[in-house]
């Protein structure tokens, strides 16, 4: 899928395509850290549960589990996971057509 970006700035093209590439970057980076933060807080409570975080969603979403503090944070975990790695891929789809 394409899609065209209308730039509204005094400034050149080739110096407008500088800023947004290093702002792209910086949030890449940004979005790969917090990836990575949360795919190891999933791992850490895959290791204690002893189990995938996938069938723990389908656990606590049906109610298996009960409403323990600590499942929620998994929760928040595997969801974070899921929202940054989305960002990520988003992010790093970008490229630049002249």
């Amino acid at each position: 899928m394409g899609a065209t970006v209308l730039l509204k700035t005094e400034h050149s093209a080739q110096e407008t395509k500088a800023f947004i590439i290093e702002a792209l970057e910086k949030h890449i980076d940004f979005a790969r850290m917090r990836l990575a933060k949360f795919d190891t807080e999933c791992r850490q409570f895959e290791e204690r549960y002893q189990m995938k975080s996938e069938d723990f969603i389908k656990k606590f979403e049906a109610g298996e589990l009960g409403d323990d503090l600590h499942w929620f944070d998994w929760y928040a975990a595997y969801r974070g996971r899921n929202i940054w790695e989305k960002k990520s891929k988003v992010l790093t789809g970008i490229s630049w057509n002249e």
